[in-house]
């Protein structure tokens, strides 16, 4: 203990930091070179696991103490995590307190069981503010304009709104936002869902609600994208710098997210719905294609063989629940068009959840065969039995003059 004693304020402020303010209270005990120490702590972290109501009033009265008592210059970080319900008039006297020391970061985790929180006006003008991370709040009372001059990241968790326009007013005011994360409900009270960030570089949308309206996004310098969306239609616009996206929707229009993903280089995709191959558009930098079989757009794939000339690693994967048994339709003439660069281009092939199905063999021998270039190929099935697996094995082994060395099969 004298050798961690002996450190200077600043490492054992930044050791304090990584705990939470419960533990670095405690240890104001050890000596007296430790009994202020707590004071300067940048970061404060309170978590209420009790689900009772005595302990809660405790809880509050520690919050008060120590908050209050913090000398930090500026307070960097504020966290909060409730398992039982907590008091909106005591969250909003804590924020305010923070926002007033210079607050960076702020985080509010309240139980899911409770209802949706009201922030006070003042954390939405908080002119220090770089990082937001908002669970199971209800922004209804925010009053706008709203100020976020500094913000860089923001959370929008299980989030309620006024109406359509919050969420679009709330994004205006953070002009120099760079990662979003949007994880919505169908009690949110918006219908269409619109963002526009031009300094957006990360971006993660989420919506299982399939009785919305569409959804439009406008962020020209984003480079990563994840979206899972059950809604009616998307209209994105041409994002020129995107390198990486996750995209697993179920939209009547799709094209038009397609079209503004030329750019990447990794594509992680399920289309669970109709589609149409965005005319004239060419995928010049995807390198890494993961493609979703759960509702098998074969021609899709095709299509995406066609217009993705450095196409290198290609792995196929069943992410929903589908028929083991279901079967697609899809003719795989050899005499089909076949750009050459794909031809000698595809180097990894991996195939997850494969059944050895009609259609999934006529794809395997389709690529095999085109593929010269194909260093390996890995299957993994489902099938239990080693009988089974030597048996796939030796079929897939049979659809192409590739040496067996080339396969690996789990």
């Amino acid at each position: 203990m004298d050798w961690i004693s002996s450190l200077p304020d600043d490492i054992l402020l930044k050791i304090l930091s990584s705990l939470t303010t419960k533990d670095v209270l405690k240890t104001s005990l050890l000596s007296s070179r430790w009994r202020n120490l707590w004071k300067l702590v940048h970061k404060l972290e309170y978590m209420d696991w009790t689900g009772n109501g005595d302990d809660y009033a405790r809880f509050m009265l520690f919050v008060d103490r120590s908050l209050l008592l913090n000398e930090a210059p500026v307070l960097e970080s504020l966290r909060f995590w409730f398992i039982s319900r907590c008091n909106d008039v005591d969250i909003g006297f804590w924020v305010r307190t923070a926002v007033e020391r210079g607050l960076r970061k702020f985080e509010l985790w309240p139980s899911k069981f409770d209802e949706p929180k009201r922030l006070p006006q003042s954390l939405f003008t908080c002119g220090t503010l770089v990082v937001l991370k908002l669970y199971n709040v209800s922004l209804e009372d925010v009053k706008f304009p709203v100020s976020f001059p500094l913000l860089k990241t923001l959370h929008l968790d299980c989030v309620i709104y006024l109406d359509d326009e919050s969420p679009r007013k709330l994004f205006s005011s953070c002009q120099i936002l760079e990662v979003l994360l949007v994880e919505r409900v169908p009690e949110d009270n918006v219908t269409s869902f619109s963002i526009t960030v031009p300094s957006l570089l990360k971006f993660n949308y989420h919506n299982i609600d399939s009785s919305g309206g569409p959804f439009a996004l406008h962020a020209p310098s984003l480079k990563s994208l994840e979206i899972e969306d059950i809604g009616h239609e998307c209209m994105i616009e041409e994002m020129p710098e995107i390198v990486a996206a996750n995209v697993d929707v179920i939209y009547c229009k799709c094209d038009n997210l397609l079209g503004s993903l030329t750019s990447l280089k990794r594509l992680k995709l399920c289309l669970r719905s109709e589609w149409l191959f965005p005319t004239g558009k060419i995928f010049h930098q995807l390198v890494d294609l993961e493609f979703c079989t759960c509702d098998t757009k074969w021609d899709l794939l095709m299509c995406l063989f066609k217009h993705a000339p450095k196409l290198r690693t290609l792995k196929l994967r069943k992410g929903h629940i589908a028929s083991d048994t279901e079967e697609t339709i899809y003719d795989w003439e050899e005499s089909r068009s076949v750009p050459e660069t794909f031809v000698l281009g595809l180097e990894t092939l991996e195939w997850s959840n494969y059944r050895g199905l009609n259609t999934e063999k006529e794809v395997v021998m389709f690529i095999l065969k085109h593929s010269t270039s194909l260093k390996k190929a890995t299957f993994k099935s489902t099938l239990t039995t080693l009988k089974k697996k030597y048996g796939m094995l030796g079929e897939l082994a049979a659809l192409s003059q590739v040496s067996t060395s080339h396969f690996v099969f789990r």
